[in-house]
């Protein structure tokens, strides 16, 4: 990567990627760099795309290899949702068709490597150790190589809203939800839906992934998780044991890799400053039980690279103003529908889990 660029990402999932592949359409002759802490080799949060995510693609202009990446498709989801009964939505009812499970590492890699086939530079196994005001920018200190200039940053960094945070931007938290997710080795036959289940404590999901792998979480509150002793295999079992549909699809045999990590509503009450923009789960993160946290984080990318347009060229503020009510816009409607999904499941009312959701 260049001593200078135009626009420092700093994250490379799915939002990070999808501001560069943007900028790279609107604005070409902007110098991009993106820095991505991990290698893209241990386990991350989300597998499930819905099929309105083809669109974004298609405006990304990575469609067509996306296709060639062979994700599992996904032709229904079935929830057992404010009655102990499976309800089933089959993407033959809705227009923009089935969706897929993903290996999210994979998938994370692809949309890295689809922009650096279109000339931006990305360091992976890098992280940002400071980030300073400089004569028309930012100056970035990073773990390996040469600090970088940056004239704007974008914070990718997800739900640790890194970047942001030292510039000032103040992060909410809505709830503290977490999610505890085992892997297990799967045939090719297994379960091929999207399984949501309520339960008393809070909620379960299980998906069938590529390579023939099976994921199942256990959505919760960090106290209920710590009375479960949910870190340990054998409880978490038995917690899923509790479950009528989740254990009918999850293997009998051990699991093959973990995952814990922080899932609750969030959002920063200023998403956007002078010369930076937070895009996808640093600006807002919802629920996954929303299922679109992957379609919004490449849709907040795309908002956040007209901003940075915008400013880049003429130094005009407006569009960072525009994408701070667009953030804020969105926030509110989620809320509404999120309280109106809680709210449905109405069997445990009395279980604290349940209760701090239905009282929000």
């Amino acid at each position: 990567m260049q001593s200078a660029v135009d626009v420092a990402i700093v994250g490379a999932g799915p939002a990070g990627c999808a501001t560069a592949l943007s900028l790279r359409t609107h604005s070409p002759t902007l110098s991009i760099g993106l820095i991505e802490q991990a290698n893209y080799e241990t386990a991350r949060p989300g597998e499930v795309l819905p099929g309105i995510a083809r669109g974004v693609l298609e405006h990304l202009g990575i469609w067509e290899a996306f296709q060639h990446e062979q994700w599992r498709p996904v032709y229904a989801v079935a929830s057992a949702w404010g009655a102990p009964v499976l309800r089933e939505n089959h993407a033959i009812y809705s227009s923009p068709g089935h969706g897929w499970h993903l290996d999210r590492v994979r998938f994370d890699g692809f949309l890295a490597r689809q922009a650096e086939a279109r000339g931006i530079a990305v360091l992976t196994g890098v992280h940002v150790e400071g980030a300073a005001r400089a004569e028309r920018g930012w100056h970035l200190d990073i773990s390996a190589g040469a600090p970088i200039h940056a004239r704007f940053i974008v914070d990718a960094t997800g739900r640790s809203a890194s970047i942001a945070r030292r510039f000032g931007a103040v992060p909410v938290s809505l709830d503290p939800l977490m999610g505890f997710s085992r892997f297990f080795p799967a045939d090719e036959d297994s379960e091929p839906r999207t399984l949501i289940e309520a339960v008393a404590d809070g909620w379960w999901y299980t998906a069938a992934l590529p390579a023939n792998r099976r994921v199942a979480t256990f959505m919760t509150d960090p106290d209920i998780a710590r009375q479960y002793r949910l870190d340990r295999e054998s409880t978490w079992r038995e917690a899923l044991e509790q479950t009528r549909f989740i254990r009918s699809a999850v293997p009998a045999q051990p699991c093959c890799g973990e995952m814990v990590r922080p899932a609750g509503s969030a959002y920063l009450e200023e998403p956007a400053g002078d010369c930076w923009i937070a895009a996808g789960d640093a600006a807002c993160a919802h629920d996954p039980l929303s299922g679109q946290g992957i379609t919004r984080s490449l849709r907040s990318g795309i908002l956040a690279s007209y901003a940075i347009t915008g400013f880049m060229r003429n130094g005009s503020a407006s569009g960072l103003r525009r994408y701070r009510k667009l953030i804020q816009h969105g926030w509110s409607g989620y809320l509404a529908a999120r309280r109106r999904y809680y709210l449905e499941e109405q069997r445990w009312p009395d279980r604290s889990f349940w209760r701090r959701r239905h009282s929000q």
